[in-house]
């Protein structure tokens, strides 16, 4: 195998390593379908990761994800890992269409060369306040709302607590203000540290913090024991950005929705 196809399986068995899951989602992780379902929730929490199945079976097992899914907004992750002609078409017939492509991309942590960044302060999340932070320029970035209870906020917490957690997240600073954020998640028998959830106020961009926001993941990355990190980075937004950082393609990813039944 090359270097460039073990990345990019190392890439997908990250997204498929489930230790971050909250205890109310629920779950399916098999050998030919891993996926996560939690009513009234979207994206990363009513998702299918992985399905893996000969050709004739992959209508089957495309109904079963439907069905885990309740009927509600679904999505199914497609890595050029496998074959995907035939799950596009399982996938077409069960009413899904492909909506975003996004670019693997990966870099080894010693060979990064952090961009020099004076103006901007980055903080490692570690109470209400941060994590807050946080959830503002998520939404304020991908133009979302983002909501919390008191118990989720506590679980998010609780998972990036520790120092050297296999959770970390972090945001940055512009004359006081949270203006990027982003969150690293250690995979340690991969020796892969998977970058999710960078993004920046619209107001900031251009002015260093996403570059901060990353050198801090990579340089936390290397702390914990990873050898590379990446992330699947959307083309024609995030993947520019990272590919200006050094980070080198290694594969493809496309999210397949359907939004109802």
């Amino acid at each position: 195998m090359s270097l460039q196809s073990d990345l990019s399986e190392r890439m997908e068995r990250a997204t498929t390593d489930l230790f971050w899951v909250p205890r109310d989602v629920d779950v399916i992780d098999r050998e030919d379908l891993v996926a996560l379902s939690k009513p009234g929730a979207e994206g990363y929490l009513n998702v299918a990761c992985r399905l893996r199945r000969p050709a004739s079976e992959l209508p089957a097992l495309v109904a079963e994800v439907s069905r885990f899914h309740r009927g509600e907004h679904s999505r199914v992750q497609v890595c050029d890992t496998i074959q995907a002609q035939p799950l596009d078409a399982a996938l077409t017939e069960y009413r899904y269409a492909p909506t975003h492509t996004h670019d693997a991309r990966v870099v080894a942590v010693t060979e990064f060369v952090p961009r020099s960044v004076s103006a901007v302060t980055v903080r490692r999340v570690v109470d209400e306040q941060t994590l807050r932070d946080a959830w503002a320029v998520i939404a304020a970035g991908f133009e979302r709302p983002v909501t919390g209870s008191a118990q989720e906020l506590k679980q998010e917490l609780t998972a990036c607590a520790s120092p050297t957690g296999r959770v970390q997240r972090f945001v940055a600073y512009l004359n006081g203000e949270p203006v990027s954020s982003g969150g690293l998640s250690l995979h340690p028998e991969l020796s892969f540290g998977f970058l999710w959830a960078g993004c920046t106020v619209p107001a900031a961009r251009g002015r260093g913090a996403y570059s901060a926001i990353v050198a801090e993941r990579v340089r936390c990355a290397l702390q914990l024991g990873a050898e590379f990190v990446g992330s699947y980075a959307r083309q024609n937004t995030s993947s520019p950005l990272l590919a200006a950082q050094g980070f080198a393609v290694v594969g493809q990813m496309t999210y397949w929705h359907r939004i109802s039944s």
